[in-house]
């Protein structure tokens, strides 16, 4: 007669204490069995593996006109990162930037290098010339821009490992030593949020990863 009652109510899922309580722990043994969900960062820096040269970068060149005599820098002791900034996330080419820099009243294109998302690097203002991409800071300084939008959106890798190599190199030619007083997002030199909420706080490891192959 007690079997048939324990076996009427387990059907009617009506459990007696002792089966419900063995039926909790059951379950709690099984949940603890379960892997934890790893949960990946959005963005990582890509490590750098090697120092490559400017040569070694095959940076692309454009035949700019310039509208006026620009003065050449008067040394070296800065890089200082930039985005595009326009109001979506996308890629845009080297004449169409000088362009919007000539419509500003300047020279001509203001940064100095132009990486693009597929990684590719392009020359811009020529290196030993001042360049107009930081109020009040372009004397001794070089720039180099990322197409995007990074308020938007996250870098590729690619871009984000050519921006590396870039100023990896940059620092090389010119013996400076990475640190945050030598390379710097736009924002803290000017009131500006580039390079981007979503790419400025990563440029301490991108410095850190630079220091690992100088």
């Amino acid at each position: 007669m007690t079997t048939k009652i324990l076996a009427a109510t387990a059907t009617l899922g009506m459990f007696p204490d002792f089966a419900e309580a063995a039926r909790k722990d059951k379950k709690k043994k099984k949940n603890k069995n379960v892997e934890p969900e790893i949960i990946k960062p959005e963005f990582e820096m890509p490590p750098l593996i090697d120092l490559k040269t400017l040569d070694e970068l095959e940076i692309g060149t454009y035949d700019l006109q310039f509208t006026e005599d620009m003065e050449v820098r008067e040394g070296t002791g800065a890089i200082i990162i930039h985005h595009a900034g326009l109001t979506r996330d996308m890629d845009i080419d080297v004449p169409a930037i000088h362009d919007m820099h000539l419509g500003n009243g300047w020279a001509g294109i203001g940064y100095h290098f132009i990486i693009h998302k597929d990684g590719t690097i392009e020359e811009g203002r020529p290196l030993k010339y001042q360049g107009a991409h930081a109020y009040q800071n372009n004397q001794y300084t070089v720039g180099i821009c990322m197409t995007g939008n990074y308020n938007l959106d996250y870098p590729p890798i690619e871009q984000a490992l050519a921006v590396e190599q870039l100023t990896a190199a940059l620092c090389d030619m010119y013996d400076i030593e990475p640190t945050d007083y030598t390379i710097f997002g736009h924002r803290d030199l000017n009131d500006t949020s580039c390079p981007g909420e979503k790419f400025y706080p990563y440029l301490p490891q991108l410095i850190k990863n630079i220091k690992e192959v100088l």
